[in-house]
This record gives structure tokens, sequence and C-alpha cells, in this order.
């Protein structure tokens, strides 16, 4: 599978901290999937996407776009890239049609003005703006502010799509708007970044998770997800030594990450022979959530 974006050796730090926001992270970015971005506040999460949209002034390392090997990253970025920003990043006097023509304008777009319409159209049906495309942007819910950056970014027809926190603050029905949305740029062959504290939502539409913790970072690919956790609880101490892979997380209590069910059955037929009791015995999808606790520990 080709990559959409090589980062190597990226570190950054801010002047006025004595620590680096990024550490030395190199990874590679599918093509055309979903790339969710976690971690606690503070960890960097707005920082990498700064950096990888070339938004940060400077910083060590390579960012480097798929077919852009021969030119800056601004210019890849003004080439592939659009940012959906966690802040409002429209004109709140202007109507919904007048900020997409206005944003549209700055594209230098060579298209027909028959053309820039029908794009136009497709956007606001596309975002589920239609209803509103007069009203002005200052005058909308959270839930369609939240879509129109959203268009505002597809004006562009980007390749790369970055989105930092698109649901934050929104209702239920906005929320899922947007994820069917996202779930449909993927369809369509977009690679999107995509940033969130609703582990559900990562786990939804994320093909691969980067897990970003004090600045470093680290790949989860999505095989990850669909492990199956087995957790057993004893009743008393052991008298022989489980399978080194088992972790012991509280006393009397393990915990073991399986590849598949063959592997889940081999597991339960061993510690039904075992002369241990067992107290409590679950398993279950080693979900987002799971790894994101374990992974901020």
């Amino acid at each position: 599978m080709s990559n959409a974006i090589q980062v190597k050796q990226l570190s950054f730090q801010y002047k006025t901290n004595s620590y680096y926001s990024l550490s030395d992270i190199s990874l590679d970015i599918k093509a055309n999937k979903c790339t969710g971005i976690i971690g606690p506040n503070g960890a960097g999460k707005s920082t990498f996407i700064s950096a990888l949209c070339g938004l940060l002034p400077s910083f060590d390392g390579k960012v480097i776009y798929s077919g852009c090997e021969n030119v800056s990253l601004l210019e890849s970025v003004k080439q592939k890239v659009a940012l959906v920003p966690q802040e409002y990043a429209f004109y709140p006097q202007l109507s919904v049609l007048q900020n997409l023509r206005y944003f549209l304008s700055l594209c230098s777009s060579k298209q027909s003005s028959l053309a820039q319409r029908s794009l136009l159209n497709e956007i606001l049906e596309q975002c589920v703006l239609s209803d509103v495309v007069n009203t002005k942007a200052s005058k909308l819910s959270g839930g369609y502010k939240r879509r129109l950056n959203i268009a505002i970014a597809l004006v562009k027809k980007p390749e790369v799509l970055f989105l930092d926190e698109p649901t934050v603050g929104i209702d239920p029905e906005s929320r899922d708007v947007i994820i069917s949305l996202l779930q449909q740029f993927k369809r369509e062959g977009k690679t999107l970044l995509f940033t969130s504290h609703m582990l559900d939502e990562v786990e939804k539409i994320c093909d691969d998770i980067i897990m970003l913790k004090d600045g470093s970072a680290t790949f989860m690919d999505h095989t990850e997800q669909n492990n199956i956790l087995l957790t057993v609880t004893f009743s008393s101490e052991l008298t022989e030594p489980l399978n080194a892979e088992y972790q012991c997380i509280e006393p009397l209590k393990y915990q073991r990450v399986l590849t598949s069910k063959s592997q889940l059955n081999e597991c339960l037929l061993e510690l039904s022979h075992s002369s241990a009791s067992i107290e409590y015995l679950n398993y279950s999808a080693n979900s987002v959530e799971r790894i994101y606790q374990q992974g901020i520990k």
C-alpha cells in the first residue's frame, strides 16, 4: 500500500518551553486511508498537524508528500492539502454561500462559472448545508458551523484532509452527519488525518492510529484494534507461573492480548487444565479506548 506522507525525525520545540513538543517522530501515513491521531491534552496533536501542514516557523526533520519529493513543504501543502482547524475559520458576517464563494476565489480556480457553481452545490449537499445557504455564518448552530468549516476545506478539492477535533461541542445529530461525511471521503479515496477525544469516533472511522504522548508517537495499525483482550482474575496466589505473555495488571489479575479466536481457544483450554482457581474470566475486543488507556499509563 502506498504512503501519502513520510515523516522523518520530526522534532519541534517552542521557544518558551524547556522541552520538545515533538521529539524525533518517524512514521509513514498511508494513502486513501483515515489515520486517527490521539493522545491526552498537551501531547502535541495540534502541533503535529501544524508541522505537517507547514504552519510551524521551523522544525527539525522532514515531511514529504507523495509526488512532491522535489518541492518545498509549503508547495506540497498548497498542491494537496486542506486543513479543518479546531477553531471556526470563516467570516461570521458572510452567509454560508458567500463564505464558500470567497474561499473558492482564493484557490485560483480555472474552472468555468458553471463548473464552480456545480462544485459549490455538490459541497453544500454533501455537507448538508443547502437549507442554510443564505444564512449568516454567525447565526448558525454549532453543528452547522462545524460543517461549514469542512465545506470550506473542500472547495480546494484536496487529496489530503486534516481535521482537528471536527466534532467538538456539537449535538449527536450533527456529529453523525460529520462522521458519515468522513466515511464518504474515505470511499472517495481521500487521505484523512483526524484528531478527536471521542475514541468511539476514532474506532468507527480510522484505519490506523497514531498515539502521541509527551511529544513521542507510537503507530498502531488497525489489526491491533481487532485483537482480543483476555482478562483472568484468580482467587488465590498462583502456584505455577503463567505463560510469559500474560501481564499482571493488579494483584491476582492478568491480561493477555490475543490475535485470533483459535489462540483464544488454546488459552481457555490451558486455563481449564491449570490447578489455579479462577474467580473471573472475560474476553473482549481490544478497543481503541482500552489501547489508549494502556498507552497513557
